[in-house]
C-alpha cells in the first residue's frame, strides 16, 4: 500500500471530518475541490474509476437534473453540479481517447 498512499487516505479522511464537523462549509465548492481532489489521490480509487468515470458522470448530471426538478437544489448550486459532471464527462472522455489512440 506504501505510505504515501497512507497519507492520501488520511487526508481524505479529514476532508470527510472537516464536512461533517462543519456542515456550512460543504455549500463551499472549494471544500468539495479539496475532497474530491483527496479521494482522486488514493491510488485505490483512481484503480476503481477506471473506465467507470464517464458512466459516474452521466449518472451524476442525472442525480443533480432529477434533485433540482424536485426543487432540492438551488439553480445556482445546480448550475456549479452541473458544470463539473459535465468537465468531468468530458475529461474522461478526451482521456479515454488519448488511451485509444496509443499504439
Amino acid at each position: 500500500m506504501g505510505l504515501r498512499n497512507l497519507l492520501r487516505i488520511k487526508t481524505l479522511y479529514d476532508r470527510i471530518r472537516e464536512g461533517i464537523d462543519h456542515p456550512e462549509r460543504r455549500a463551499d465548492a472549494g471544500y468539495w475541490y479539496r475532497f474530491f481532489y483527496a479521494a482522486f489521490q488514493v491510488q485505490e480509487v483512481q484503480e476503481m474509476l477506471t473506465g467507470y468515470k464517464t458512466y459516474i458522470c452521466a449518472v451524476g448530471i442525472g442525480l443533480v437534473s432529477a434533485a433540482s426538478a424536485l426543487g432540492y437544489l438551488d439553480e445556482a448550486s445546480k448550475n456549479a453540479l452541473l458544470g463539473l459532471f459535465g468537465a468531468g464527462a468530458i475529461g474522461a472522455l478526451a482521456a479515454k481517447g488519448n488511451r485509444a489512440a496509443k499504439p
